[in-house]
C-alpha cells in the first residue's frame, strides 16, 4: 500500500484551498481505484485555527481512505522561531509518516494532480526500495491543463538528486525515510530547503534516484512567502540520521471522529508553549551566506580552477605530440 501523506489547516492558504484541496485529492484517488491502486491518505492539520471548523472533517467526509491527524497550535507554538510561519510542514509530514500504515510513502502537497506517466508508474507497481523517485512540477490554472504536451516543466531536471519542488513530490519506501529519521526538525527559522535536505540525504546513501513523470499544481497566492521561507546554506546543514522524528512518544492521542485524532502536549509543555512569546526568525552564524565579496573571490576561484581544468584536458598527450 501507499500512504500519502500532505498538510494543510483550516486557513483558506493562498486562496480557495479546500476546493483545490479536495478537487484534486478526489480525482487522485479516483484514478487510484480504477487503476487498481491501493493506496491511503494520511493527512495532517497542523495548528488549526481554533474558532474555525476542522478542514479534517470534510476531508475525512469526502475521501473514504482518508486518516486525518489534527496537531494542537501548542505543539507549533513550542517549536516556533520564526512568528511568520504557520505550518510546519514537513514537521508534520514526519508525524504523518509516523502513523502511516503503507510500505510506500508518497510525501505531496494538497493541491497536485498526479500525471499519466506518475500513475503508469505506481500501477506497474515496480519499485525498488533503495531507489527514491521524484517528478517535475508544473503550475496550471486549471484540471483541463492537466497532461496537456505543452506545458512547461519549472525546473531543469538535468542533474540528481533533483531537489527542486520536492516538497511536491517523493516517493520512497517507509525503511529509506527511517534510514535518515526524515525530515530535518532542528530547522525551525524558516520552511524552505527542508525538502532538498531530505532529498540530498537519500542521495548520500543511496545514490538511486529516478524520475518518473510530472506533477500538475493547481496555482495560487503566496502570503508572507518572503518573511517564512528565509534564505540560508542548506547544503551546510548535518544531514547525520536524527534520533528520532515526528515528536515520537510525546504526543497524546485522542479520537476526535471515525478517522480522525487530535494529537496534543502533555499539560506542564502545553502551558510553557502558551507562556512563550512570537519570535522573529533568526538564522544561525553557520547557516548564514557568505558576504558578497567572498561570494565574488570563490566564484572566481572556481572559474580560474575549471578553465585551467580545461586547458589541461585540451593539452596533446606525450603519445599524441
Amino acid at each position: 500500500m501507499i500512504s500519502i501523506v500532505f498538510v494543510g489547516r483550516n486557513d483558506n492558504y493562498g486562496g480557495n484551498f479546500e476546493e483545490r484541496l479536495l478537487s484534486t485529492t478526489r480525482n487522485n484517488f479516483a484514478e487510484f481505484e480504477r487503476r487498481g491502486i491501493d493506496a491511503e491518505l494520511v493527512f495532517v492539520e497542523w495548528n488549526p485555527i481554533e474558532d474555525e471548523p476542522l478542514l479534517s472533517l470534510k476531508v475525512a467526509e469526502a475521501i473514504p481512505r482518508a486518516r486525518c491527524l489534527v496537531v494542537d497550535g501548542a505543539l507549533h507554538d513550542l517549536i516556533s522561531e520564526n512568528r511568520f510561519i504557520k505550518v510546519y510542514e514537513f514537521h508534520a509530514k514526519n508525524i504523518g509518516v509516523r502513523h502511516a500504515r503503507g510500505d510506500l510513502l508518497l510525501l505531496s502537497n494538497p493541491d497536485n494532480f498526479y500525471g499519466d506517466d506518475i500513475l503508469d508508474f505506481l500501477q506497474r507497481g515496480e519499485f525498488d526500495p533503495q531507489t527514491f523517485y521524484r517528478a517535475g512540477w508544473i503550475d496550471i490554472e486549471t484540471a483541463a491543463d492537466v497532461n496537456r504536451a505543452d506545458m512547461n516543466d519549472h525546473f531543469a531536471w538535468n542533474r540528481p538528486p533533483y531537489t527542486g519542488a520536492s516538497g511536491d513530490f517523493v516517493l520512497c519506501a517507509k525503511t529509506l525515510f527511517d534510514r535518515v529519521d526524515g525530515y530535518r526538525e532542528d530547522i525551525l527559522f524558516s520552511n524552505t530547503h527542508v525538502d532538498g535536505i531530505l532529498v540530498q540525504a537519500f542521495y548520500d546513501i543511496t545514490k538511486r534516484v529516478s524520475k518518473i513523470g510530472h506533477t500538475y499544481h493547481l496555482t495560487h497566492g503566496r502570503e508572507q512567502q518572503a518573511k517564512r521561507r528565509v534564505k540560508f546554506e542548506w547544503k551546510q546543514v548535518d544531514r547525520t540520521p536524527q534520533r528520532t522524528y515526528g515528536f515520537d512518544s510525546l504526543l497524546l492521542e485522542t479520537p476526535l471522529a471515525p478517522r480522525i485524532t487530535r494529537l496534543s502536549l502533555p499539560d506542564p509543555l502545553a502551558r510553557e508553549a502558551r507562556a512563550r512569546a512570537p519570535v522573529d526568525p533568526r538564522v544561525p552564524a553557520v547557516y548564514r551566506p557568505a558576504p558578497p565579496g567572498l561570494r565574488m573571490l570563490k566564484r572566481n576561484f572556481l572559474q580560474a580552477r575549471y578553465a585551467i581544468s580545461r586547458l589541461l584536458n585540451a593539452r596533446p598527450s606525450a603519445e599524441e605530440r
